[in-house]
């Protein structure tokens, strides 16, 4: 088996990369969704919020995403605290997924990967890249942000550039999507893995 860990910054497009992997039949443990299966899991989790925030991340008796991603990506200390009540979890639920699974390639599509230290549950690591003003353009475009939420939406993960050094291979997506998944199957054909649609189309 070859564990893959995916990640990058916001807006770089990392998620259309792990759905195009995902597309190829590579199985992919998402780090993200796992984050809100743990709200259901583990009650206790809500519970913090709702000890912390009140009824301000809470809308109809359910947590408001955006509304927590406003307070804690615009505080490191609040995000810190965050990440020790529900970081435990998440990576008890990835260890679990990854035991469990048998194919022969596994991708851990993780945004802290190498935050939270998952790079050493992998055996190489893939980090999506875009230029900042891409970054800027594609979060005002996407979520509606103004330029200073965009910078500081930024500015609250780790520099991509520190990803990027510590990653096994890097693949930027600042430019057209056909060109990155060039790129991207570079990087497969590199670690063995072959694409049979592809295969099958040639022949």
């Amino acid at each position: 088996m070859v564990k893959i860990g995916l990640t990058g910054g916001i807006a770089t497009g990392k998620t259309t990369i792990s759905k195009y992997l995902a597309s190829l039949g590579i199985k992919v443990i998402d780090a993200d969704l796992i984050a809100r299966e743990v709200l259901d899991l583990y009650p206790e989790i809500l519970s913090y919020l709702r000890r912390t925030y009140g009824d301000r991340v809470f809308s109809d008796g359910k947590l408001d995403r955006k509304a927590l991603g406003r307070i804690v990506f615009q505080n490191k200390e609040a995000l810190s605290r965050y990440l020790q009540v529900i970081m435990p979890r998440i990576r008890q639920e990835i260890e679990k997924r990854l035991e469990k699974s048998e194919e022969e390639f596994i991708i851990l599509d993780a945004p802290l990967l190498f935050e939270e230290g998952f790079q050493k549950d992998v055996d190489l690591t893939i980090t999506v890249y875009a230029q900042k003003k891409v970054q800027l353009e594609r979060l005002k475009k996407r979520d509606g942000f103004t330029e200073e939420e965009a910078r500081r939406r930024i500015s609250a993960q780790m520099d991509l550039k520190d990803k990027m050094d510590r990653s096994t291979y890097v693949l930027n997506n600042s430019g057209r999507i056909e060109d990155t998944i060039l790129d991207l199957h570079a990087i497969l054909d590199k670690i063995g893995f072959k694409d049979e649609k592809k295969d099958k189309e040639k022949k």
